[in-house]
């Protein structure tokens, strides 16, 4: 009996701590677009924006309220980190969601006086869904714009080398050190370097979301003197 009885407080015990993991990767990841409706709508509520900008402004929040209704639907089917749950396959203009995260952003690197520069082809197909791999592009630049501090630059890049559609986000921060290259992708891991903001959860979701896709995720230094994000994605 008391084999099944710590047997049973075993399981107990260890579904938990996967309820807790799944709770605290869907809020940080509801948490992106939120903060990105939220800044565009304070922009044009304090800001005396011509009709132009504020329309471009009201169409991101829209897209972005969106997703997040399609990320709440889909937490019912299966967490971030669950590898064992594929999604169906389904492929995305990998450019397209650059951009799109990049305007997502801009009210958050705006704020810290970030610039972003990117440097993009005209398209890149990856078989990975959109939202996914926006979930993916804005956890790595996200993490660039807390990581350099005010005044910081970040550059983003993507190429496509067969059979992988690559996306690189580099910034001038102060970098991963060699030895803690591969534990910054662990669940709950932070850098030395971290915020005091942040929970350990976006690299983790980030590497989670590439190999689903059969695709990987490294860091290694950049030539900016900061942390270079290489995301590899198959090509569709």
């Amino acid at each position: 009996m008391g084999l099944v009885t710590n047997s049973c407080a075993d399981e107990s015990a260890v579904g938990r701590r996967l309820a807790r993991a799944l709770l605290a990767t869907v809020g940080h990841e509801l948490r992106t677009p939120l903060t990105s409706i939220r800044g565009y709508i304070e922009t044009l509520l304090e800001g005396d924006v011509d009709p132009r900008t504020a329309r471009r402004f009201l169409e991101t929040a829209r897209r972005e309220a969106l997703r997040l209704a399609r990320l709440v639907d889909g937490m019912l089917e299966f967490s971030l980190l669950d590898l064992s749950t594929a999604p169906p396959q389904r492929a995305c203009d990998v450019v397209e969601q650059i951009r799109a995260t990049i305007e997502m952003l801009s009210p958050m690197a705006a704020a810290r006086r970030v610039a972003i520069r990117a440097c993009l082809p005209v398209a890149a197909r990856a078989g990975v869904d959109g939202d996914a791999c926006v979930h993916a592009i804005a956890n790595l630049l996200e993490n660039a714009v807390k990581y350099v501090g005010e005044g910081g630059r970040v550059e983003v890049s993507c190429a496509c080398a067969e059979p992988f559609v690559t996306v690189a986000v580099e910034d001038d921060g102060a970098g991963v050190a060699p030895a803690a290259r591969e534990a910054v992708f662990r669940m709950g891991v932070r850098g030395a370097a971290a915020p005091q903001s942040g929970n350990g959860i976006g690299l983790a979701v980030v590497k989670a979301i590439a190999e689903r896709a059969g695709g990987d995720v490294r860091v290694e230094s950049s030539a900016l003197g900061g942390a270079r994000f290489v995301l590899r994605l198959p090509e569709a």
